[in-house]
Order: structure tokens, then sequence, then C-alpha cells
């Protein structure tokens, strides 16, 4: 039976601890002017890096440098050009219609024009191999531009009898036709500054595009064409630099929203709460110099935003006003008793000192099970976010009493004791008179929605599928689907394939042979309705040029069987003037592209798609060639994986730190135990409110379990931490529960309103993950605080035995501050 300390046993060591934050308080405010100069010096020192914080919102962003799909993702990069790809289908009653190919050609030349695009593909310029006597031609498909009628027939014949063009440059009734952007794979800032500097050469690492450049284009080429868009030419987009643009826009206006409400929102409850403007402008001033601090600390690290990260500003607010009124009620309370302001000041410290500390050290245990995770914007959240608290936690406990030591604060006249009690207080006496009256059945309660709950957990889906995270109708989502269905697919899956050790590997045509095979075999392929609609490699280049050299005859559209002509013929394409080979194959013919297209869809319905395509190459392909996939596919697959791995972790990390520091904070084993089951139960209630209702556990949602964890904590720790404190002095826990309630449950209901605040802001976004994040986090804050003024005094009114009073406890908290106070000024 969990037991509180006796006065015989540790109460020593807690009132050492609470000694040393009223020796700490009484500290400040005689040497305030020193802690506030110190405090301005660490703000100013890291808001100055503010300018230096960037946004990351790229697929590839989701991953550490060190992951191996990151490392093959950029060696893919560097060789063939990455995925940094925009995609546009033209949609018009016939393609093949002389007014509509003047207009495509006068888009495909602006986009040309467009800095830092490296390649335009389309219709106008798509590769057109063929044999004129001896000698091979590789030149535009448009060369020649169609004049008449007649001219437009052969080239729809042309169009349709060439594989690759069918449902790819054009869709199969022609009625869509593509232009593909191919932005540049390296930075152009590092060219530029080497130029400033006066160097003609850049060094050998070379950065790869960045996220800012990738933006900038993609909205360069969004403001183009909505410029050529007419009727009968209506310009579709997709692609990642296109959805990285949409879902940068939203998070730009999401994070301003969110923080300017809660900001409003909670200034007007706190002005409620104590009708007093330093109630007011005191704690979201030290709550947003921590804030900035948190952001100048990510800055300096080179730590850009990401989408986990949006959510911090919201949540350190909210964690941060939190503390900062569990302080304040005590020292207005104690000023309104008639306490000088020291004493007061230090009254507070003593009773809520180690509470609001222990709290802000839970509350970032909970975020730093994250840190390990193999999402790179998760595990910056699990270092930046108690980085954060505990910036939120320092501020607190230091530029908040010397605040409040150096403004005036008036002594307002309290309650007449008999008087009409306030609306939160009739609310917390009832939850009170409840907990006392029918503890066997809350808990009975709590025990049947916890199983109802647990059912729930079994219909949980993982989820990774970011055009989703954008509101039904918006411009790229839907126009993303109309890709996937006029051309059978919007997303690229690179192949990587490698002869180790063995130079012209890709020469032999028994491999090239197998390449041919297996794109008759993966376009066959049907996973659970996933399939590819189209698929290019050197072994398509060969065959071209082969067909191209026996009088362009169909039967010779093969890849010819003598590795001698193979070289030759390969040879030959080079030196025609195309630059296509370089795409598919490097200079010592040693690495290889082989590249799909398949439709943009959920991670979980494109991974086992994925595992049979890798299957079928290494079958086919045999030892002889090292086989690794890579692009914008398989980074969704890796975080759709990687979301289960971090989940678990998280989980099981908050669990094994939290649990050790709520056993210190009561000091029993069976005490911090118990403690624990109104922790766990809003995270349980709320994975099953998301089986029961359809929400997908995606890379947000799951970190609401850890986040929620460390929040419900707090609450949970200032409710035993005085309830301990009543029970030692009366004895009986029923008494205690209702001095707790009284005293501590008015901020415990505040702090509870205030995050529900910070997080309702969310639930406004357009964005289906941060509305996801906003609505169950709030729902399971306030499951957090029912369970916190319901269950667990419910609980301890089960276990803990009524008996007589400690007499240590006799004397007030202020009383013997006031005394001890006094001392220490001798």
């Amino acid at each position: 039976m969990f037991e509180p300390m006796r006065p015989d046993e540790r109460r020593p060591f807690r009132d050492r601890v609470e000694t040393a934050f009223e020796r700490w308080a009484r500290w400040i405010v005689r040497h305030r002017t020193v802690v506030l100069a110190g405090s301005l010096l660490l703000v100013g020192g890291l808001v100055s890096r503010l300018p230096e914080l960037e946004v990351d919102v790229s697929d590839k962003g989701f991953l550490h440098a060190s992951d191996p799909v990151r490392i093959a993702y950029d060696k893919f990069t560097r060789q063939f050009g990455g995925d940094a790809t925009v995609l546009l289908a033209l949609e018009t009653d016939d393609v093949f219609d002389l007014e509509f190919l003047a207009r495509l050609k006068r888009l495909h030349e602006a986009l040309e024009e467009v800095p830092q695009v490296e390649d335009v593909t389309s219709i106008v310029n798509a590769r057109n191999t063929y044999g004129r006597g001896d000698e091979l031609v590789v030149e535009d498909l448009l060369e020649e531009w169609p004049r008449t009628d007649a001219d437009l027939t052969r080239l729809r014949e042309r169009v349709f009898a060439n594989p690759l063009f069918r449902n790819s440059l054009v869709s199969n009734d022609a009625r869509v036709t593509t232009l593909v952007i191919q932005l540049d794979r390296y930075s152009s800032l590092e060219r530029v500054q080497d130029e400033l500097a006066g160097f003609e050469e850049t060094s050998d690492e070379v950065e790869f595009l960045t996220e800012e450049e990738e933006l900038r284009i993609a909205k360069a080429i969004l403001a183009l064409t909505a410029e050529h868009a007419a009727p009968g030419f209506r310009i579709r987009h997709t692609g990642g630099p296109i959805l990285e643009f949409w879902i940068f826009s939203r998070m730009q206006r999401d994070i301003l929203v969110s923080v300017a409400s809660s900001i409003l929102l909670i200034a007007l409850l706190l002005l409620i709460l104590f009708r007093r403007i330093s109630g007011v402008v005191l704690p979201l001033t030290v709550v947003i110099l921590a804030l900035l601090c948190a952001g100048g600390s990510m800055a300096a690290s080179g730590v850009p935003i990401t989408l986990p990260i949006q959510v911090l500003p919201s949540f350190l607010l909210a964690v941060g006003v939190c503390g900062a009124v569990h302080l304040l009620v005590l020292v207005y309370r104690e000023i309104d008793a008639g306490a000088g302001r020291e004493d007061a000041i230090a009254a507070a410290m003593h009773h809520s000192g180690l509470p609001v500390a222990m709290a802000g050290l839970t509350t970032a245990a909970g975020l730093v099970s994250f840190a390990g995770s193999p999402l790179a914007p998760v595990s910056h959240f699990g270092i930046f976010g108690p980085l954060g608290v505990l910036f939120t936690l320092v501020f607190i406990l230091g530029p908040l009493p010397a605040l409040l030591a150096s403004v005036p604060l008036r002594r307002r006249r309290t309650r007449a004791p008999g008087g009409s009690a306030s609306l939160s207080d009739r609310v917390l006496s009832g939850f009170g008179h409840a907990a006392q009256r029918y503890p066997k059945t809350i808990v009975a309660v709590t025990g049947a929605l916890l199983a109802v709950a647990a059912l729930g957990t079994t219909k949980l889906a993982f989820s990774h599928h970011p055009l989703k995270w954008l509101p039904e109708g918006s411009a790229v989502r839907e126009d993303t689907y109309f890709i996937n269905k006029a051309l059978g697919g919007a997303l690229d899956l690179e192949i990587l394939l490698e002869t180790p050790g063995i130079e012209n590997g890709f020469q032999d045509p028994e491999v090239l042979a197998r390449m041919d095979a297996l794109r008759t075999e993966i376009l066959a392929l049907d996973v659970n309705g996933v399939t590819a609609a189209n698929s290019i490699s050197l072994a398509d280049i060969l065959k071209e040029t082969h067909q191209a050299l026996n009088e362009n005859r169909a039967e010779y559209y093969r890849v010819p069987e003598d590795p001698r002509l193979v070289a030759q013929e390969l040879l030959l394409f080079e030196n025609s003037g195309s630059d296509d080979l370089e795409d598919f194959v490097d200079s010592r013919f040693s690495m290889a592209s082989f590249q799909l297209r398949i439709p943009w869809l959920d991670a979980i319905e494109t991974v086992p798609f994925m595992n049979k395509v890798e299957q079928l190459l290494r079958d086919r392909l045999g030892d002889r060639v090292r086989i690794t996939l890579t692009g914008g596919t398989v980074i969704f697959s890796r975080t759709f994986a990687a979301v289960i791995q971090s989940m678990a972790q998280s989980y099981a990390l908050a669990l094994l730190i939290i649990t050790p520091l709520m056993i210190l904070l009561l000091g029993t084993l069976r005490g911090g135990l118990l403690s624990m089951v109104p922790n766990l139960t809003p995270i349980l209630l709320t994975l099953g409110l998301m089986g029961w209702f359809g929400f997908d556990l995606d890379f947000s949602t799951m970190m609401i379990g850890a986040i929620v964890l460390g929040i419900a904590v707090d609450d949970t720790i200032h409710f035993m931490h005085v309830f301990q404190r009543n029970y030692r002095a009366c004895g009986d826990p029923r008494e205690a529960v209702a001095r707790t309630l009284e005293t501590t449950g008015r901020a415990i209901l505040f702090t509870s309103i205030v995050l529900c605040i910070g997080f309702s802001g969310f639930a406004l976004s357009p964005m289906k993950n941060l509305f996801n994040t906003g609505v169950l986090t709030c729902f399971a804050i306030a499951a957090a605080f029912l369970a916190d003024v319901l269950l667990a005094p419910a609980l301890m009114i089960l276990l803990l035995p009524t008996r007589s009073a400690s007499s240590t406890q006799s004397d007030s908290v202020a009383q013997r501050l006031v005394s001890s106070g006094r001392r220490l000024s001798r």
C-alpha cells in the first residue's frame, strides 16, 4: 500500500530542498538587478542568432544525414540528379492540336528561363531516335514543327509507337501531356560566395540545392504557369518541390495564427484569474523570452524548423505559463494576506519551487524520449523541446521572482469567509465530493473506459501520406490525384544499380537483357492494387539505338547480344549530341539508374510493392549487381517504418525516465508507481479514441503520447505534493483530498485550460495532421485533468488509511517562512 513519507523517514531531505528554494528566492529578491541583467545577456546572445533559423519541409529532411537511406539518396543525386522534379500535366481536348502545341512551346521555353531549372522535358524536346541511311539521328521530337493535319497525324503515330512515351509523355486518350522540370542538383549560393571571394573553382564538397532555393523555384514555376493557363490549357502541378511549397506556406500561417491566438487567449485567462496587469505581463514575458532562447539555440545549432517542431512554440508557451501560474497564485495570495514582498515570494518558492522544478524536469523527460528517433525532425524535437522546457523552467525560477520583486504589487482585498464561491471553486468542490463519496465507482468506470480504449487500440492504422495532410480541394492534392488517375502515377521510384569493382558492367548484354526483361515483368506487377505506370533504363536507350541503326525495323527493338556491338552503339549514341546517357549510367558504366513511375499513395500501401520490386531485381540480376531503392518514395517508406519504431521507443523511454522521478519526488516505490496510473490513463484513452474514430497514427500523432505524458505528470506532481503535505497534517485521505483541491485544484484547472488553448490553435488549421494533433492533444489534456481530480483522489481514498495527524504540520507554511526569513536576514 502507498504510504507517504512519515516525519522520521525522508522528510528532512525534502525540507532541505524546500528550504533551498526559499533561500534561492530571497537571494534573487536581494540581487534582482544582477539576475535580470544576466538574463538579458543570455537572451540577447541567443536572439541575435534567430535570423539564421531556417525551415525544412523536404522529404529527405525526415532522415538523419547518417541514415543509410539518406546516404543512398545523396549518392544517387550526385550521379543522376535526384528527384527534385516538378511534374506538370496539361489538360486539353486533344494534345495533337496546333494551337495547343504552340501554347505548350511558349510555356516550355518560359520554364527554361526560370533560374536554377536544369532541364525541361516535354513533347517539344522529347528524345526522338531514328536512323537516316547510315547515320544515327537523335533530335527533339518536334525538331520539325507540325504545320498541317497530316503532320499532326504522323506525330500522333510516332508518339504512340514509342512505349516510353505512352502514358508518360502523353496519356493514352491523348487528353493530357506532361512537362518534367528538373531542378539544379547543387546550390548556387556556394558558387556565388566562391565567385565573390575570387575563387574560380568550388570545392569538391558542393552543397545540394537548399530548401530555400527549392521553395523559391517552386514559387516561380507556380507564378509562371498561372500566367500561361487558359481555357483548354489547364495546368496541373505535382512533385516534391510543389508539395513542399504548399506545406511551407501553410506552416508559416499556422505557426503565426496558433502562437498569436494562444498569447491572446492565455492573456485573457490570466487577466480573469489574477485581475492584475502584472499577472498577465510577467508570465508571458518570461515565457516568450524562453521561447526566443530556444529558437536562437536551434539557429545556432543549424537545426531548421520542421513539421514536428512547428508545434513547439505553442507547447512551450502553454507549459511555461502553467509553471508560472503555480508560483503567481501563491505570491498574490500571500501578498493579499499581508505578507511582505520578499516573504511572499519566498513562501511561494518554498511551497511550489520543488514541484514546479520536478514538473519541468518530467515534461523535459517526456520529450527527450524522442531524441533517439531515426526521424531527424522528431529527434530534433526531442533535443530542443526539452531544452526549451528547461529555458522556461530557468526563467520561471530566476527572472520571474526578480521581476516580481521589481514591479509594484498591490494588496487586494480577500474574499470574506462565507462569501460566495467562484465557479471554478464550485466545480472543483464537486469533483472532490464525487471522489470522496464514490471512489470505487470512479475506479470501476475508469477501468471500463480503459478496457474499451484498449480494444480501440487494436484498430489503429499507421499512415504516412503528406498529400492527405493538405485540406480536401487544395490544388496540389487534387492535381496529384488527377495525374495518378490520368497517367497511372505521379511519383518516381529510383533504383540505383551498381557492379562493384567491374568496369563496363552495364555494357554486358546479359545484364542489359535482364534489365529489359525486368521492365516488362515490373510493369505487369500488381501488388494490392499498386502498379507501375512506366519504366525507363539504359536498356531502353540501347534498344532505340539498335533499332535506328537497323533501318528502324521493329524487330530490332531489342538488346544486341554482341558485347562489342553494345559498346559501339552506346558510343554512337553518346557522340550523337544527346546528353541523355548521363541520366542513366556513369562514365565507367558501373553505376546505372532504373526509374519507375508509380502512383503517389500512402507509404503503407507502396511498401509491399517496393519490396516485391526489390526482390524481383535481386532474383533476376543476381549477385553481380548491387541494388538500392532510393528517391522520395523510399524516404516515405523509411519514414513510415521509423514512425512505428519511434513511437515504441519514445513511450518506453518516457516511462523509464519519468517513473523514477515520480518515485524520487514521492519518496516510495509504491507511491511513484501508483502516481503513474492517472498519468498513463489519458494516453491509453487517446490511443483508443484514435482507433475507434479512425485517426491515422502518423509521425505527428505518434508524438502525442509522450508529450501528454510529460504534461500530465506536471499536474499529478502538484496534486501529489500538496496532498502529501495535507495528509501528513490531518491524517484523513478524504480531508486531504478536499484541502488539496481547494488550493492546488484551481491552479490545475487553470493550467489544463491554458494547455488546451495552447494546442487548440492547431485544431483550427486546415492541415489535417495539425488538426488531428490539436484535437487529440486537447482531448488528452482534458482526460489528464479528470484523472488528476477524480481518479487520483479516488485511489488515495481507497488505498490510504485514516491515521493521526502529524503535530509537526500544525503551523502554516507562510508563518514558518516568515520566521525563517527573519533568521536568514540576521
